[in-house]
């Protein structure tokens, strides 16, 4: 039967993700996949979680499974406001932190508080496509800065702005990654982290800045990954934690931190989301983080994932044609590759999955479609290094077919 539903304007132009999609492909039995962005579920801290819990008392068993305030836990929002002060060098003066369901659910609250039909957002190009999401489902308009081998073009970012302001438009925001950027894999040189504060003061740009990885990194200098809001708050700077890259996702629980106008604002979005975030999860990660088992739990994932990193990029440099250039992460969960001239990721993902191996191309973290088709994202987070040796073995033999140019692998 067919129906006709007066759906919103916005709601006709939503389109399903394509990470989301190719998905779908991954999840099939005997798939090898890089597709996801996941932790490596047998290294979730279940055991702690479990102990954790075994502890609560009456009274705290009832809070964790009750609704809680819109804001958050206050236990958690207390040791998180502690945690940036002494781990990320934020000073929290006039500034106020709120609990949210995934740092997506953030990035979707700025664009609520923030967007109106046509407004400039400006992102990295590629960026994150949870983040793109957000801001075109509030009816942005989207405009990319490249990325560089250490960050964003700032020069190119501060020309755009020039000519905009010029124009009479006004920029809503700018959208950073800066550490282990997702899909990129590289980090912002503190030159730049710097140059971004000036820019946010010189042009009164609101700068979002996504920080989920940063406490994944693979060398022992914290330095190098301070955050831009560290930097003061004479800038406007809102900035984004999750502890679904550090804990577990299954909690769905991130954090925002900003101005209180903007927190303000923010919590009255947030009423009319969801009320509040998960009870449950905040008083885990509160025990979690009051217990201080994170920094043990941290110490060994950045191994893990600094082990499962260097593998896959052996077997890149093994398996893939020279032409193809890949990035070199020093954190997070991904490797990006640039595919030689006339080769499109699409066509590369068919191939590889033909031999049930899965991946992201690049189109959906793009602005630009064509543009994006000749890149690949790889995740290793999620990976055993029998499967990362199996698929990208399959990978490169399908870029070789496609490239005319085999090598005997």
């Amino acid at each position: 039967m067919n129906m006709n539903f007066n759906f919103s304007q916005i709601a006709l132009k939503m389109k399903a993700s394509k990470i989301r999609e190719l998905m779908k492909f991954a999840s099939m039995p005997g798939v090898i996949s890089f597709g996801g962005g996941m932790p490596d579920p047998q290294s979730f801290p279940f055991d702690d979680v479990k102990s954790i819990i075994e502890t609560w008392d009456k009274k705290k068993a009832m809070t964790a499974m009750q609704y809680g305030p819109t804001p958050g836990y206050p236990a958690l929002i207390d040791i998180l406001k502690k945690r940036m002060i002494e781990k990320k060098n934020i000073n929290m003066s006039d500034q106020e932190l709120i609990i949210t369901t995934g740092a997506q659910q953030a990035i979707f609250l700025m664009s609520r508080i923030f967007i109106d039909t046509d407004d400039i957002i400006i992102v990295e190009q590629p960026s994150f496509i949870g983040a793109i999401a957000a801001f075109v489902s509030n009816e942005a308009k989207l405009m990319g800065v490249p990325l560089q081998e250490d960050g964003v073009d700032v020069e190119y970012l501060e020309d755009l702005l020039k000519k905009l302001k010029s124009q009479g438009k006004k920029v809503k925001f700018f959208y950073t990654i800066p550490n282990f950027q997702n899909p990129a894999g590289v980090t912002m040189s503190l030159k730049k982290r710097k140059a971004l504060y000036d820019i946010s003061l010189k042009y009164d740009l609101v700068i979002l800045e996504d920080d989920p990885y940063s406490d994944l990194y693979f060398t022992e200098n914290f330095d190098d990954y301070v955050p831009i809001k560290s930097f003061g708050n004479d800038a406007r700077i809102v900035y984004l934690g999750s502890f679904s890259k550090i804990l577990c996702p299954g909690f769905r629980l991130g954090w925002m931190l900003a101005n209180d106008a903007v927190i303000e604002k923010a919590i009255l979005a947030k009423q009319s989301v969801d009320a509040c975030s998960s009870s449950f999860g905040q008083v885990v990660a509160y025990d979690y983080l009051e217990s201080d088992l994170m920094k043990n739990y941290l110490k060994k994932m950045r191994k893990i994932y600094r082990d499962k990193k260097n593998y896959m990029a052996q077997k890149i440099k093994k398996y893939f044609p020279d032409q193809v250039k890949s990035t070199n992460p020093d954190g997070g969960f991904f490797i990006y590759l640039d595919l030689p001239n006339g080769i499109g990721g699409d066509e590369v993902f068919k191939k590889a999955f033909q031999e049930k191996v899965a991946f992201v191309t690049g189109e959906p973290f793009h602005i630009d479609p064509e543009e994006g088709n000749k890149h690949i994202r790889l995740s290793y987070s999620n990976s055993s290094e029998e499967n990362i040796d199996k698929g990208i073995k399959v990978i490169g033999r399908a870029i070789e077919s496609l490239f005319g140019n085999r090598k005997n692998i």
